[in-house]
């Protein structure tokens, strides 16, 4: 694993989860909605897919800051590994060796740095979810 692409992917894929975080605190996405909608978390910047989750199963997903949610068929096989699998989605652990850089990353924490400024930049030019 080229540890400059694993970071990378990370970086982008921390990206989307910050963007999904945003509007995860969006008290009117929670108001009639079994299943919300949020952005493809995988490595594609481009990538504006959809996945449907209810709020139970993105909390599972954030509970794990290794862990991201993607369409199945955006994982990167020797870039992270698949732990669960569902019809509509795949969830993704990064190895150990990115803690760090996820740690640093997440949303949730209160950590900052140069892998959290470049994550929030890459997250401020993805549309909201909701959108």
């Amino acid at each position: 694993m080229s540890t400059d692409r694993a970071e990378d992917v990370a970086l982008t894929e921390a990206a989307f989860r910050i963007a999904n975080e945003r509007t995860s605190r969006w008290e009117e996405r929670h108001r009639d909605r079994a299943v919300e909608l949020y952005l493809c978390e995988c490595a594609a910047r481009p990538c504006r897919e959809r996945i449907g989750l209810t709020r139970e199963q993105y909390e599972a997903v954030r509970a794990d800051v290794r862990r991201f949610f993607v369409v199945p068929g955006h994982v990167i096989p020797h870039l992270e590994t698949v732990v669960e699998s569902f019809a509509d989605y795949q969830v993704i652990e990064k190895p150990n060796a990115l803690m760090d850089l996820l740690r640093e990353t997440d949303p949730r924490g209160d950590r900052s740095g140069k892998a959290a400024d470049a994550a929030r930049t890459i997250a401020n030019e993805i549309e909201p979810a909701g959108a």
